[in-house]
């Protein structure tokens, strides 16, 4: 097959794009790929290495939506009176006397400050 002619829903990538040349390319904004509501969504620094296994690492940006309802596999930020901070965990997870805050969405990792 010639680099013209490419079977429907295969895409042939020969190079950084030049977005002069190519009118079909988007922005890509952060804000609409991770933030659903955003009068609602959050943003927390992750303290702790005890999420690791999970991919969630200490000083990674949490990015925490109040409006959504949470699933029992979700990751959710809720308030622990006891300590009087906030803290993570499944939502099936969460101490029963717990205040819910609300559900991770997604997690930043800066590899450079």
């Amino acid at each position: 097959m010639s680099d013209q002619q490419q079977p429907d829903g295969v895409s042939v990538h020969t190079g950084f794009p030049n977005p002069a040349v190519d009118q079909r390319l988007q922005t890509l904004d952060l804000n609409k790929l991770l933030i659903q509501h955003a009068a609602s969504t959050y943003m927390f620094r992750i303290r702790g290495n005890e999420w690791e296994g999970a991919g969630v690492f200490d000083g990674d940006i949490a990015i925490v939506d109040r409006a959504l309802d949470p699933h029992k596999t979700d990751v959710v930020i809720w308030w622990d009176e006891a300590t009087g901070e906030f803290a993570i965990s499944k939502f099936a997870g969460m101490p029963k006397t717990a205040a819910l805050w609300g559900v991770v969405t997604a997690t930043i990792h800066q590899f450079r400050a």
